[in-house]
């Protein structure tokens, strides 16, 4: 990669991991990013404390408005996660094809999909192989999958069932001995514009990061530690499998036997990009009562 003349890098989204790689983008220096961020025509998301010109479009809109948008740029990173709704990923990657970008990174911060494979129990995982497969069968544009595993901070998400502070529960999915390998938004955001921004020639295919990798035992006495008096309880395969016939549009349920099957969900921190750059990575931390 040229440092000569500066990335034009166009973020798709500002929520939690946008707003993270507004942050961290907008701090290198104009003569390496040139940053553009794709917002609906209705958001009134303010980003005047950012270093970012603001392009609207919408993600439902059609490939070719979208591909005309993304056009310009050197880099487009997809930050717009699942939220957006079913179809939107395949339909941001036929644009970034179409538009011929030099180096696609879509929305794939998460398990390994992979491993996972089709027709798990969450049915938006079988959109992210499509994606896959999309960009496998082509050579013109560069891609990067960034595997994250979990967001740190959706362990802490009472929804998803595992660190339930507020009402005292530690709940391991599938046995205590599974483990979760988790990456904050911010240290994503940070490993992400390092392979972008800061390597000769940045990573192609899919690349591992991780801040830690940990098994839900270790959660539980990270929890205790910390000062947290928990109950602890398991949440089997066949229990998670039976709730979710009972309610099969239960999305949380869905999510849980994911990393109750316990396959793609994790891998060594050791084993690592960011660990093998001198990166590091946050261990798991909980806050105090």
């Amino acid at each position: 990669m040229s440092f000569n003349s500066p990335q034009k890098i166009l973020l798709i989204g500002a929520g939690e991991l946008g707003q993270s790689f507004l942050k961290t983008l907008a701090a290198y220096p104009s003569s390496r990013v040139d940053l553009s961020v794709l917002l609906r025509p209705s958001s009134t998301t303010d980003l005047s404390q950012y270093r970012a010109t603001v392009v609207r479009g919408d993600t439902t809109a059609p490939i070719s408005e979208l591909a005309a948008l993304f056009k310009p740029h050197d880099i487009i990173i997809c930050a717009a996660g699942f939220a957006s709704g079913p179809g939107t990923q395949l339909r941001l990657a036929k644009a970034a094809l179409e538009a011929g970008v030099p180096h696609y990174l879509p929305w794939q911060f998460g398990v390994d999909y992979d491993i996972i494979g089709r027709g798990s129990s969450q049915p938006v995982f079988d959109e992210q192989l499509d994606v896959r497969e999309l960009l496998r069968a082509q050579s013109k544009v560069k891609w990067t999958i960034v595997s994250t595993g979990l967001f740190t901070s959706f362990l802490f998400e009472p929804g998803f069932g595992v660190v339930d502070l507020k009402e005292g529960v530690v709940r391991a999915l599938g046995k205590w001995e599974n483990s979760v390998t988790v990456t904050s938004s911010d240290q994503i955001a940070k490993f992400t514009a390092a392979m972008l921004l800061d390597t000769p020639s940045p990573p192609e295919g899919v690349v591992f990061v991780a801040d830690d990798t940990v098994t839900f035992r270790d959660v539980a006495e990270l929890v205790k530690k910390a000062g947290w008096k928990v109950q602890e309880e398991v949440l089997t395969v066949q229990a998670l499998e039976e709730q979710l016939r009972k309610s099969p549009d239960d999305v949380w349920t869905k999510y849980q036997l994911i990393w109750a099957r316990n396959a793609g969900v994790s891998w060594p921190k050791e084993s690592t990009w960011n660990v093998k750059e001198g990166l590091g990575g946050e261990a798991l931390a909980v806050p105090k009562p």
